[in-house]
């Protein structure tokens, strides 16, 4: 269909669809042909859901919505037939493009890193479900690291600590110069390993399945902080440890004395290390516990009710962060984090429906993308054909006189049937197997195709009738 537009294809497809399962029959091949386009669209969508699955769990999330304003943009304008937008949006595609992975280079990278470290099977980590580190384990870690966090915050040693929940940061691993480690978490064991005489004062440490793992791991720099003021080095990267998966950062500042908590891509400063603790015990699923150290997250979001909340700005991430049980904040705070225990129904509710919306959308686009490939690849074309038509009349003592001897065609269907379509490939009757009298008769042209492969749809046929005349051959 030259000179049609994408979306005029897509709709000219739909339309088919509809009226080919309006009238019965299978318009785009046969039965396997459409189980097998049926497990094309399942298989794509399961792809779909788990891409959207681990979007949704990165910062990558605003990327596609962003992405996909822009497409709803384009569409509703070439509806409404706005050439120039849709002309210029043609044209600046492939730069758009370039553009677009300059600027977002950064979180692309870390978007397809995780891809490969992110196993969708494995919930295993520091704050699951399973019983790898017990409760009362985890609370002694929770109390060490609040204690070495005090004392070093005392003693103005600057620390960067990394807890992994359900993202393992397996590429800090391979760095040239980490430290390997296999240690329980203890207070003395953290002091040493920042004490500034230590050639592992600088990286940071890595703790996974309550084990110190790691030290001394290069973590790239948050490039979302240039607003923030009073943060420095060891700041942006524990942000940057946060963007990069569902990972805890303890920053203990240097030059203040501060520690504070990165989760989210968002930096809290604590006022002190039983803030510190009751933060840690909420975001580590053990709040429940500790009903007298409620955290200051007061609810966890999923991201379709984000929209209703105001993003934490410069200033507020510089606020101190109230987390006793007599404390109220001054703002509502939301880390978008999924606890352990303490919200587990309501976590599994929420869990539900978020599933429940991915899988529709990833139905969607994955029928989409179907139908558009359809549409490049197989459209829906008209072609039109003049056929023979052949008489079956075999009744004794009666002839047959017919002014026409061919009907002309116009089908319709997909380009690769239709394109090599030829005349004998379809056949035009006229049947006269149920005359009994001599006289003119107005007799059908049946059509159908010659090969039960060969699926098209009649929209116009000339004539759709013909007339003959029927005598009895003995008077002649």
């Amino acid at each position: 269909m030259p000179g049609y537009s994408i979306i005029e294809q897509i709709f000219n497809f739909l339309n088919e669809l509809v009226k080919s399962l309006a009238n019965g029959y299978l318009f785009f091949g046969s039965v396997w042909d459409v189980i097998r386009s049926i497990s094309d669209i399942v298989l794509v969508t399961v792809l779909v859901y788990w891409i959207l699955l681990f979007i949704r769990q990165s910062r990558a999330w605003q990327l596609v919505k962003g992405i996909v304003f822009i497409l709803i943009f384009v569409i509703v304008c070439s509806l409404f037939g706005l050439d120039m937008v849709g002309f210029l949006f043609n044209k600046f595609l492939y730069g758009f493009a370039i553009l677009f992975i300059v600027i977002f280079q950064p979180e692309l990278r870390r978007a397809l890193e995780n891809v490969g470290l992110k196993s969708f099977g494995s919930l295993r980590s520091f704050i699951s479900n399973s019983d790898v580190v017990d409760s009362e384990y985890r609370v002694g870690i929770i109390h060490e690291i609040c204690l070495a966090c005090k004392e070093m915050s005392k003693s103005n040693t600057g620390a960067l600590i990394l807890i992994e929940r359900t993202t393992r940061l397996d590429e800090l691993l391979t760095q040239e110069n980490v430290v390997r480690f296999d240690s329980t978490v203890t207070s003395s064991v953290l002091q040493s390993i920042f004490y500034k005489g230590s050639p592992m004062h600088d990286g940071a440490l890595l703790v996974r399945d309550g084990k110190i793992i790691a030290a001394r791991c290069h973590v790239p720099l948050s490039i979302t902080m240039h607003s923030l003021q009073r943060t420095g080095t060891r700041h942006r990267a524990a942000v940057g440890a946060s963007e990069m998966g569902d990972t805890i950062a303890i920053a203990v500042s240097e030059e203040r004395g501060k520690t504070s908590i990165a989760v989210n891509g968002k930096l809290f400063e604590m006022k002190d290390e039983n803030e510190l603790e009751a933060n840690l015990f909420y975001l580590l699923g053990l709040d429940e516990q500790h009903e007298s150290k409620k955290s200051f997250v007061k609810s966890i979001e999923n991201i379709f009710s984000r929209k209703s909340n105001k993003s934490i700005s410069s200033d507020e991430a510089n606020e101190l962060v109230t987390a006793g049980a007599e404390q109220k904040p001054s703002k509502d705070i939301n880390l978008s984090l999924p606890s352990d225990s303490s919200t587990k129904k309501r976590h599994k509710h929420t869990s539900f429906s978020e599933k429940a919306i991915l899988i529709i959308l990833s139905f969607i686009l994955s029928t989409c993308l179907w139908m558009y490939i359809q549409v490049i690849n197989n459209p829906v074309v008209t072609k039109t054909i003049t056929v023979p038509i052949s008489y079956n009349y075999t009744t004794p003592n009666m002839e047959v006189s017919y002014p026409i001897n061919s009907v002309e065609l116009e089908i319709v269907g997909r380009q690769e049937t239709i394109d090599n379509l030829q005349a004998g490939d379809i056949i035009a009757t006229i049947d006269y197997s149920g005359v009994t009298g001599i006289g003119v008769m107005e007799l059908p042209v049946i059509v159908k195709p010659g090969d039960s492969g060969i699926y098209f749809r009649v929209e116009q046929q000339i004539p759709e009738t013909v007339s003959v005349t029927v005598y009895d051959s003995s008077e002649s």
